[in-house]
């Protein structure tokens, strides 16, 4: 029998722009777990590749356009590159949507700028701990149907404080690879102790980094696992590469953090100057 929550969801429509990796675990776990499947609209970028995944987890039946996502849906979930989101700007969306960027390095500001609403920020562990039902997920600021959409998930609830704290837990769920990466174990949690001091959510995020970690035959299938959760110039590799070189847990997380923030000023940089190249587009203060 569904719970009350899967209740009101099926009473809402789940929307998902961009289906890659994260938006098909998305997908994959909120049908798994009770989702009607009339109830899931998606969306991807008419990538060979990307539909015959989506085929194979039977979600061809979803798909939809951007346009019927953003009138339709009541929770829109907005999982593509942030260099993509610039072909979302003057998007006509329903005013009863709960638009939400699940994108790293896009402030909540400049997103009120390219799309005229206020959105949410939500950010999630990998694809593969969502799916296991073994993922976090932080939020700002807080929504109680966001909240609801978690749960129904069965991913544990990261509570921030600020905006900028999206940062410290985007590189804290980089932390599987961390641990299976350093080279001084028995020096782990005297490194997450000092670093925690200036960002608790550390300590928070190592403890159910240590819970959730698989467990390996051989070396071989340790380093493919760290292999597949590092992208070039990404933020598991700013740690990893920092552990590699010799330098404790505490030095590469924060290493992790200037990542985050290097690429999402980035992002951000990019961003404005494209839409000051813009007319009709003013600078517009978020708010709530």
């Amino acid at each position: 029998m569904l719970s009350n929550d899967w209740i009101m969801l099926n009473n809402l429509k789940i929307g998902i722009v961009g289906c890659g990796h994260l938006g098909q675990a998305i997908a994959h776990s909120l049908i798994d777990r009770g989702l009607e499947r009339q109830n899931l609209l998606i969306s991807y970028r008419d990538n060979p590749r990307t539909y015959e995944m989506l085929n194979a987890q039977g979600l061809t039946s979803c798909l939809s356009t951007n346009q019927e996502i953003f009138q339709e849906a009541g929770i829109i979930l907005i999982t593509i590159k942030p260099q993509d989101i610039t072909g979302l700007i003057n998007f006509p969306i329903s005013e009863k949507a709960l638009v939400v960027s699940c994108m790293a390095g896009v402030s909540a500001e400049l997103l009120y700028q390219i799309l005229g609403i206020n959105v949410y920020r939500m950010m999630f562990s990998g694809p593969d701990t969502i799916v296991s039902e073994k993922g976090v997920a932080a939020m700002y600021p807080e929504h109680e149907h966001l909240k609801m959409l978690l749960r129904c998930m069965n991913l544990t609830y990261i509570k921030t404080i600020t905006e900028d704290n999206l940062d410290v837990f985007t590189a804290g769920v980089c932390m599987p690879a961390a641990i299976l990466t350093t080279k001084n174990p028995g020096q782990q949690q005297e490194a997450i102790d000092k670093i925690g001091k200036e960002y608790p959510l550390f300590s928070e995020l190592y403890l159910w980094a240590i819970k959730i970690l698989p467990c390996f035959q051989n070396n071989i299938e340790k380093e493919d696992y760290v292999a597949r959760m590092i992208t070039k110039g990404g933020i598991t590799e700013a740690i990893t590469n920092s552990l590699m070189e010799g330098e404790p847990l505490d030095i590469a997380l924060q290493k992790g953090i200037n990542q985050t923030q290097e690429i999402s000023k980035g992002i951000q940089q990019s961003l404005t100057n494209h839409l000051h190249g813009m007319s009709g587009i003013k600078t517009i203060s978020w708010r709530y």
